[in-house]
């Protein structure tokens, strides 16, 4: 029985996700957020670059930072034409935790930490982490997102850029080595 209940509500929280958070119709262009390293950033920011990759995550969330280095890597080898940056959901008051997780990670991108009510908004697509979608300059949600840890992250992440970037009418990208 206690099988079962823990099944239906994973089942139920993944049905959400399909249903909410990766229906390809979410605006995120609207908001204001702290970064973690006492900056700010807003969906304008979004703008300068043909598609940004936004993955979601958390200090409790042993598979977000599993693959915290393989984010960092890719991160490091993206063309200009393409950002990825990280929202981290429960860094208010877990600030210290989430930096060394990223430094012990060596990601060196744009991380969100909190923001105005379009931040927290946009929040509510990651009900399940690690979540990563992908933003047109316009704000737009283009595709599927990428739900769970990936074991060949460059290899869905790079599909899943070039579907997007085709579906703008950009060229596709390929990694720096």
């Amino acid at each position: 029985m206690k099988n079962k209940r823990i099944f239906l509500a994973i089942l139920s929280a993944l049905l959400i996700v399909a249903l909410t958070g990766c229906s390809g119709s979410g605006e995120f262009g609207s908001f204001t957020a702290s970064t973690l390293d006492g900056g700010s950033f807003s969906g304008k920011d979004m703008g300068k670059n043909d598609l940004t990759v936004m993955n979601f995550w958390g200090t409790f969330c042993s598979p977000c930072i599993a693959e915290m280095p393989d984010l960092a890597a890719f991160e490091k080898a993206l063309p200009d034409n393409v950002q990825l940056i990280t929202v981290c959901v429960d860094a208010e008051g877990n600030e210290e935790t989430a930096k060394e997780i990223l430094n012990y990670a060596g990601y060196e991108g744009i991380t969100l930490v909190d923001g105005d009510d379009g931040f927290k908004e946009m929040l509510k697509v990651a009900q399940a982490i690690p979540i990563t979608i992908f933003i047109g300059p316009d704000g737009e949600q283009i595709g599927e997102g990428i739900l769970g840890m990936q074991q060949d992250l460059e290899g869905a992440y790079l599909s899943a850029i070039n579907s997007a970037l085709k579906e703008l009418g950009k060229a596709e990208i390929s990694l720096e080595k």
